[in-house]
């Protein structure tokens, strides 16, 4: 006996077995099951069992020959199924649009009942708001605002200075005075309070500086966000943005011109080509400069300093920069990038100095090793990203090799550069940011060599792997003698495939005399 329905059918599980009595006549049991059975075959045969009567000795039977049923019809039903799906769509007899509709909507309708419920961010709000009002007529009065926080900030720790070094050259004084007395009345304890009374007096100090300085960023941030969002709400429905008229510009002085020119550097550009069939062009920048130099925002040339980085922070086309930082450095977030950073409000991210505390307890399972990188995110710098790579004193030997954890670990980084919409970074040449005695000239070019050819190969493997096209490669060289630079200037063209003129040679004609 069968039944039938549209997504299953019901099916007849017969069993004999004979009696106690007679082992000639037997008993026939005929269990209904539905197919395909969703529930336990040994729980249906405990349930038989009971309502039957039957001996609990055929119990293990009867869960085999059941569980077989059930597989064997299962299989049956789903072969005959699928036969007749199949045929139905060779014949053309499915519509195979409408099949994919009703799939889309049940799959939608999981998503909606079991995904969690997210809606975009106020971090996202804001992005948006900021990357439209940046490129509207609104641009030169945001940078303007901005700038005159940075100046704001500048000056409070320049007073925050100022109080911390009087306070040292008083007690100084204090402690001077003392240590002449030491054999005339003064004794050791009344120097040890004194020094202690002097370190508490440096704590508290810190301490109400650091707090008035977090509470000015705070407002900072507060206060440029809220006028942001209210200026976007203004011209909320326009196709274009009028320059804004509740500018916060009216609390602070108009900006001085620029105080000077911006120091020479040596620097030479190169454009190269990558790969044989498919080639790619790129830029490089062969500079010699203090690294920190290319991350700060020179506030005293006013709102233009920060027209490019605004420009393109929240674009496809980000800067980034690699710094090297000892593990205890980057750990406990004290480097000089990190203080060249707190010298203006984020009104965008984290301050740098909690960005790597939380990517350190991310790793607390385990130390910081050279060639680890932590990444941090910018809006106060020129440099919208800093890779910050952990290395040790093994980088002043000249014998590393592309294996070297520093190495691989600016491989990683120009991958991730790629993957992550950065298409210029800064990376220091040497693996240092500075020139030592041991750095004779022949282990520079020997250095830059070996990061050079390492770095060819990372940047066509990056290429390979998709995403955002490294287009420009600053070379960063510690500040050095003009010959050194001419002679990594010279290796550039020995490693790429530089592009140069064409020069055509004239023939003289067969005619002339």
């Amino acid at each position: 006996m069968t039944g039938e329905s549209k997504d299953s059918l019901t099916k007849t599980f017969k069993y004999s077995f004979p009696t106690c009595t007679n082992e000639e006549i037997f008993f026939k049991l005929e269990v209904p099951v539905e197919i395909p059975y969703d529930g336990s075959a040994r729980e249906l045969v405990q349930r038989v069992i009971n309502m039957f009567h039957i001996p609990v000795y055929l119990e293990d039977e009867l869960n085999e020959k059941l569980a077989y049923f059930i597989s064997e019809e299962t299989k049956d039903f789903h072969n005959k199924r699928d036969e007749k799906l199949l045929n139905q769509f060779k014949n053309s007899e499915i519509n195979v649009d409408a099949v994919v509709k009703n799939w889309e909507k049940l799959f939608k309708e999981n998503v909606l009942e079991f995904a969690e419920q997210k809606g975009t961010s106020d971090e996202e709000v804001f992005a948006a708001a900021y990357h439209k009002l940046v490129h509207s007529p609104a641009l030169d009065t945001i940078l303007q605002v901005e700038n005159s926080y940075a100046k704001t900030v500048m000056n409070m720790l320049k007073n925050r200075d100022e109080d911390i070094k009087k306070l040292t050259e008083k007690q100084t004084e204090e402690m001077e005075d003392k240590m002449r007395l030491l054999n005339a009345g003064t004794t050791e304890e009344e120097i040890n309070e004194l020094a202690a009374k002097h370190f508490e007096e440096q704590s508290l100090a810190a301490g109400r500086w650091d707090s008035q300085l977090d509470a000015l960023k705070h407002t900072q941030r507060a206060t440029h966000r809220a006028w942001l969002m209210t200026t976007l709400e203004q011209y909320q429905g326009e196709t274009e943005l009028s320059t804004p008229s509740n500018s916060p510009l009216a609390t602070f002085p108009v900006d001085q011109p620029p105080l000077g020119a911006p120091k020479p550097r040596l620097e030479e550009s190169f454009t190269i080509h990558l790969g044989s069939q498919l080639k790619q062009t790129h830029n490089i920048r062969l500079v010699a400069a203090d690294m920190l130099d290319l991350c700060a925002v020179n506030h005293d040339n006013g709102a233009a300093a920060r027209l490019q980085p605004a420009l393109a922070l929240y674009s496809g086309e980000l800067t980034g920069v690699v710094v090297l930082a000892e593990a205890r450095e980057a750990r406990a977030a004290r480097s000089p990038l990190v203080a060249l950073a707190a010298a203006s409000a984020d009104h965008h991210f984290l301050d740098a100095a909690r960005q790597l505390r939380r990517a350190s307890e991310q790793l607390s399972l385990r130390p910081l090793r050279p060639g680890d990188v932590l990444l941090t995110r910018h809006g106060n710098l020129d440099a919208h990203v800093v890779f910050h790579l952990v290395v040790d004193d093994s980088l002043k030997s000249g014998d590393i090799t592309s294996r070297h954890p520093a190495i691989l670990g600016l491989r990683n980084i120009l991958k991730a550069a790629c993957c992550n919409d950065v298409t210029s970074i800064s990376i220091p040449l040497l693996l240092r940011h500075e020139i030592t005695e041991e750095m004779t000239a022949a282990w520079c070019v020997r250095r830059a060599e070996l990061v050079l050819k390492c770095v060819k190969g990372f940047v066509l493997e990056a290429a390979g792997g998709g995403g955002a096209e490294l287009r420009t490669l600053h070379a960063v060289l510690p500040p050095s003698s003009p010959s050194l630079f001419a002679a990594l200037q010279a290796l550039v063209p020995s490693v790429f495939r530089v592009s140069g003129p064409l020069r055509a040679r004239t023939r003289p004609s067969p005619s002339a005399p």
